[in-house]
């Protein structure tokens, strides 16, 4: 099939930009219910780098990038598709809570 495109699941939480510049989760105390998931989509601008990425859903949310997950292209349409990849990330502190937190969900 021509039109097929790679497709991963992304695991993220919503984060909030301070005002010194920083990023932190939307909600103080993460739940299972917090780690939401979007897909990679044909119109997806940027590139999938590693956990701890910064990307925008397609309602211009800010996310940081907790894990990835295979997904079969006839899948995709089960999960709501993400909109760019940014070249910014969480800092390393953020990234192993959030990490951390998500692994004793799953």
């Amino acid at each position: 099939m021509a039109d097929k495109y790679p497709t991963k699941e992304l695991i993220g939480v919503v984060l909030e930009q301070t005002n010194s510049g920083n990023y932190l989760p939307k909600n103080a105390t993460l739940t299972a219910a917090d780690f939401h998931s979007w897909r990679i989509g044909k119109h997806t601008k940027g590139k999938l780098g590693a956990a701890g990425q910064i990307f925008l859903t397609e309602n211009n949310q800010l996310i940081a990038l907790v894990a990835t997950k295979d997904l079969a292209f006839k899948n995709r349409h089960t999960i709501t598709p993400m909109g760019r990849f940014l070249k910014e990330s969480v800092d390393d502190d953020l990234l192993a809570r959030l990490t951390q937190q998500w692994s004793q969900f799953n």
